[in-house]
């Protein structure tokens, strides 16, 4: 069977509309590298070293275990994963942060109570 010049292009044109097809639906489907999500991830975790490493040591090693995840992921072409990984892994920095900065302040509050009390026992001393 022989097809006229016609034919032979219509054919290719279906080809190449399919072809583009699953181009553009391969392209939708696969999320774009969260580079970005883990750069902003890994300044947090960063951010909360210093102070949480004595006071929140758990939420900081939590954070710190979910950022190389989310890059081993980002590594592997699992970028849903790598994102999801490099949120919460920024999130549990923040946590970690706060529940440090929590943590110093109750040790003020808990250092100024004892000032108040001590300065009560000496005016009390020194009433008459």
């Amino acid at each position: 069977m022989v097809r006229s010049p016609a034919g032979r292009f219509a054919a290719l044109v279906r080809v190449a509309a399919a072809y583009n097809f699953f181009f553009i639906l391969a392209a939708c489907a696969s999320a774009p590298p969260p580079t970005d999500r883990l750069a902003t991830a890994r300044a947090m975790v960063t951010q909360a070293q210093p102070v949480a490493a004595k006071d929140a040591p758990v939420e900081l090693g939590l954070a710190q275990d979910k950022l190389s995840r989310a890059e081993q992921a980002l590594q592997r072409g699992e970028n849903d994963s790598a994102r999801r990984l490099a949120e919460q892994a920024e999130v549990d920095a923040k946590l970690a942060l706060a529940s440090a900065e929590s943590a110093r302040a109750q040790r003020a509050a808990a250092g100024v109570e004892k000032s108040v009390e001590a300065l009560r026992d000496e005016v009390q001393r020194r009433a008459p």
